[in-house]
């Protein structure tokens, strides 16, 4: 396994702890199954999923988590009365998503001079 797929996989894991998270959390905060952070959260994952079993896709993969984190970043500007535990968990999560998001994509074997970009 080289470099480069090593790190998606990496990336891959942890955006998958961060979709667990988020789902557990929203469980934990009494907020329920159809609040923001459990569908993102189970979004997360699932991407992540299909993230660490295709590395392939992760470049496509990696573009929906950034936008999925920027929503959860954005969220406390949406919602009107949110506790403060909830948005502290949305923006940081939101960002951890973002980073391992920018970091996947470019460690992403679909970047530039992979053989099937020509």
């Amino acid at each position: 396994m080289n470099e480069r797929t090593t790190n998606v996989k990496v990336a891959g894991g942890i955006s998958l702890i961060a979709g667990l998270w988020l789902m557990l959390s929203s469980y934990f905060m009494a907020l329920g199954y159809s609040s923001n952070e459990f569908v993102v959260g189970l979004l997360v994952a699932i991407f992540a999923l299909i993230e660490l079993f295709s590395v392939e896709s992760s470049m496509w993969v990696s573009w929906v988590n950034g936008i999925l984190g920027l929503w959860l970043l954005l969220t406390p500007l949406f919602f009107a009365g949110m506790a403060m535990g909830v948005i502290w968990n949305s923006v940081i999560l939101g960002i951890v998503v973002i980073v391992l998001s920018i970091w996947s994509g470019m460690s992403s074997t679909m970047g530039m001079g992979h053989p099937k970009m020509g």
